[in-house]
This record gives structure tokens, C-alpha cells and sequence, in this order.
């Protein structure tokens, strides 16, 4: 029986070997996996294991050959001790888009995502393309990691963008997210002169109308509304922080600190409060001539000055070029607060 060898890395360490064994072969069912692993066509350092044997970095992990090319799709692009990786792994690579990379560390990656182009789930989205500049980065033989997004931004939202590059930095990222030891701020230019600070308490419901470009409806928080509507709350702080005119329109610089991260939020809330974002015409905006839709940048990340990962306590780099002419074309010059 002819054998694939893998060593496992760092990011394998202390996990069950049924765990190591399904992300590197998702196509595997369960009964497949605990059947192979009862004949012992894959084992662990030459000896048959159980699913829930835990398994080590340096550890050697023997998968029958059938099993692997039987399972493993060639796009994953991994590599064996014993093989170069398949030709077509990095095939699509000049498809995919550009990162534009702000910080990088063993842990975190933040790039600065451009406009019109998937987060993930798409043959040229950045998650692809991030998992080649992993592979071509890091010499790492792990089985049972590969990079992800960490939170979410839409297609046609500019700006900082996390991804993981070891498992402990996704689990960190993911802990101190839902704690609110991250903050990220956006930028965006609104219809209308909003004339002070405002904290926007609201309301925000997916929309189910079978359409292929989703909505969501905003309304007002309303203590008395009734469980299971499916209105969850959805909180914003806005500051305004320069004035212009765009087709003798007033229109206004916003900066957003969510405190909620509710599906289209910004965009949502900004039309509830009679500040659509200009050009989203989804929410009401007035259509722009421009390269884009509209102009909602990620513009800020703050993570805890004392952490783990060797992260910077402020992430802010300059705005795009595109939004920063486009400002200027409507007469605002600032772009701080």
C-alpha cells in the first residue's frame, strides 16, 4: 500500500487527529474517516490511531495515496514530504486580485481591500488569494489550518481587512471581537449636512424577498417590540468631519464607530436618519458619476495596546486614492477628525 506522509506544524498541535483530518479532507464523512482509520490507512508516526487521538507539531501523518487523491481537491494546493505540490494549485494564482498588505506578523494579516471585489466565496475572491500568499509566505506543513477572514466587509466597501495566519491569532481575533477589544471605524461620505455627533440606536431585519442582491430594513429601537421579529439592535456613533457640495447637493464626511456589526449597518442606519450614503441607491442615495457606487471605507482598526500577537494599538492608513479625489472634487479637503 503506497502511503502520503505529512508532518504536522505549529498550528496542528494538541488537536484530535479526527479534527486534523476533516479540514485537511473536507470531502471525507465521518464513517469514511473512522473506517480508514480502523483498517490503518491513516496513521499517526506509522501506527494506527483512534478519531480522538490528539496529535502533535512534528508528528507524521501516513494517508493511504487512494484516500488522497480521491479527497483532496487539487486547488487546496498541499503539498506532501514526499511530492510537489499539484501544478494547478497556483494556476488560477494570476486571476486572483492583488493584496495590498498594511501589517502582516506570524499571526495577523491586514490588507487594505479594494472596491468591487469578494471577500470570499468566489473564484477571484480575496480569500483565495490569500491563501496563496500563505503558502508562498510561509513555510508551514500544517494539515489543519489555512488563512480566513476574520470579520466581514462588503463587496463594494473599501478598506482594513483581517485574516489569519496561525491559529492562534484567529482565536484571539475571534475572543476579542465579541468582547469589543477591537474597534474599526469607517469612513463615508453622506447626503445632507449632518451637523453634530450623533449615537444611533436602531433596529436592523434581513430582508427575504428571493432577490439576489440583499436588503435589510432599519427602524427605529423600540423597547416594546416583540421577540423573534427579527429586528436585532444595531448601535453606530457618527461624527461628521468635513462639509462639501456635490451637484450643488450638501454632502458631509462621516466617520462611523460601530459598536454592533449588523448586516449593511452604515448603509442602513445612514438612510434611516435622513443621510443616505451618496450614490447608494439601494438606501436612497442619489446616483454619482464616479468609479464607484458609493464610498464606505474601513479606515481604522484599534486593538489592546497590551496583546499577544504583537499587534500595533492603531491601524490607520491613508484613505484610497480614488475616495480622496472624489472628496476633493466635492470641495472637501480634511479627511481627519
Amino acid at each position: 500500500m503506497d502511503f502520503k506522509d505529512f508532518t504536522l506544524g505549529k498550528n496542528d498541535d494538541n488537536r484530535r487527529l479526527d479534527k486534523v483530518i476533516r479540514i485537511f479532507a473536507a470531502s471525507l464523512s465521518l464513517s469514511e474517516l473512522y473506517k480508514y482509520l480502523r483498517k490503518g490507512l491513516i496513521k499517526v508516526n506509522g501506527k494506527k490511531a483512534k478519531p480522538e487521538t490528539k496529535v502533535f507539531e512534528k508528528d507524521k501523518i501516513s494517508i493511504a495515496s487512494f484516500i488522497f487523491e480521491k479527497n483532496l481537491n487539487e486547488k487546496n494546493g498541499l503539498c506532501s514530504d514526499n511530492a510537489s505540490c499539484p501544478a494547478s494549485a497556483l494556476s488560477s494564482a494570476a486571476s486572483l486580485p492583488s493584496l495590498s498588505v498594511v501589517f502582516e506578523n506570524d499571526h495577523i494579516l491586514i490588507i487594505d481591500k479594494p472596491y468591487d471585489i469578494a471577500v470570499h466565496g468566489k473564484p477571484d475572491s480575496l480569500d483565495k488569494a490569500v491563501e496563496v500568499y500563505y503558502k508562498e509566505k510561509k513555510n508551514d506543513a500544517s494539515l489543519s489550518f489555512k488563512p480566513g477572514p476574520l470579520h466581514r466587509l462588503d463587496r463594494k466597501t473599501t478598506g482594513l481587512l483581517c485574516f489569519s495566519m496561525s491559529l492562534e491569532g484567529a482565536r484571539w481575533f475571534s475572543q476579542n471581537i465579541k468582547s469589543h477589544n477591537i474597534q474599526k471605524k469607517y469612513a463615508a461620505l453622506v447626503s445632507g449636512k449632518l451637523l453634530k455627533s450623533e449615537r444611533w440606536e436602531d433596529e436592523i431585519k434581513k430582508i427575504d424577498d428571493n432577490k439576489s442582491f440583499k436588503t435589510v430594513d432599519a427602524k427605529n429601537f423600540d423597547l416594546s417590540s416583540e421577540a423573534g421579529s427579527g429586528y436585532k439592535k444595531a448601535v453606530t456613533i457618527v461624527s461628521p468631519a468635513g462639509y462639501g457640495k456635490y451637484e450643488g447637493q450638501d454632502v458631509t464626511l462621516v466617520y462611523f464607530d460601530i459598536k454592533t456589526g449588523r448586516t449593511h449597518q452604515i448603509r442602513a442606519q445612514s438612510a434611516l436618519h435622513q443621510h443616505p450614503l451618496l450614490g447608494d441607491t439601494a438606501y436612497g442615495g442619489k446616483k454619482i458619476k464616479g468609479k464607484r457606487d458609493f464610498y464606505l471605507t474601513a479606515c481604522q482598526l484599534s486593538f489592546p495596546e497590551e496583546n499577544p500577537l504583537g499587534l500595533p494599538s492603531l491601524v490607520k492608513p491613508p484613505f484610497p486614492e480614488d475616495f480622496k479625489n472624489f472628496l476633493t472634487s466635492c470641495f472637501i479637503k480634511d479627511f481627519g477628525l
